[in-house]
């Protein structure tokens, strides 16, 4: 029932939003992001672990728990999340496509729901990619991130060592379950990038509306 939605995962940091509306106004598709709909546009009454880290200050959210704490409760938010991401989207008419992206979409979520291995790409950034991306986003002291935490040093260390184990997290379930995915080093400008996605997603996108 979901052979209609185009998926791209991974980590953060690795162009996927920007990729995604790129691809989407191309196509004239519609536009999924799971961190904000799976967040904020539900019916459903939060999971218990995410009314747990919601009630969390800034500090024992990402600068006091140890890196495999951060690690566990990041995928068990982003699992809870995906099951209202799902019943969003089969509620979505299917007479448009659907590029749904998101570091939530994780394989091992993602590959029941297609019906071939071309419907999903998953982006990698390498960590010198990763912190390009955050210093260009938040600068060098990344003050806008995480505001109101004391120990920023901390918190910032922790989280680049997180998503790094989510990389790899992400590449082994991939090659387990037959998935593409692709490291992201920067090396790819945006056309290169678009093209990969084209090459991926080939016969399942409709027409170009802007050919």
């Amino acid at each position: 029932m979901l052979s209609h939605v185009l998926w791209i995962g991974g980590g953060p940091q690795a162009g996927k939003t920007t990729l995604s509306r790129l691809l989407a106004g191309k196509y004239d598709l519609r536009i999924y992001n799971l961190d904000s709909h799976g967040a904020n546009e539900h019916s459903q009454q939060p999971s218990a672990a995410e009314r747990a880290f919601a009630a969390l200050s800034m500090d024992e959210r990402w600068a006091q728990p140890t890196v495999a704490e951060l690690l566990e409760r990041s995928v068990q938010i982003w699992e809870d999340r995906f099951v209202r991401v799902t019943l969003d989207l089969l509620a979505f008419p299917r007479s448009r496509p659907i590029v749904a992206e998101g570091p939530g979409a994780f394989p091992w979520l993602v590959e029941p729901l297609i019906n071939s291995p071309r419907q999903a790409v998953f982006l990698v950034p390498t960590p010198a990619h990763r912190e390009t991306v955050a210093l260009r986003r938040w600068g060098h002291a990344q003050r806008e991130r995480f505001p109101g935490i004391v120990d920023r040093t901390r918190g910032l260390a922790k989280v680049r060592e997180r998503d790094w184990l989510m990389d790899e997290l992400i590449v082994s379930a991939c090659d387990h379950l037959g998935l593409r995915w692709e490291r992201v080093d920067g090396s790819r400008d945006l056309d290169a990038s678009l093209a990969l996605l084209e090459e991926q997603f080939g016969p399942l996108l409709p027409a170009t509306v802007n050919a």
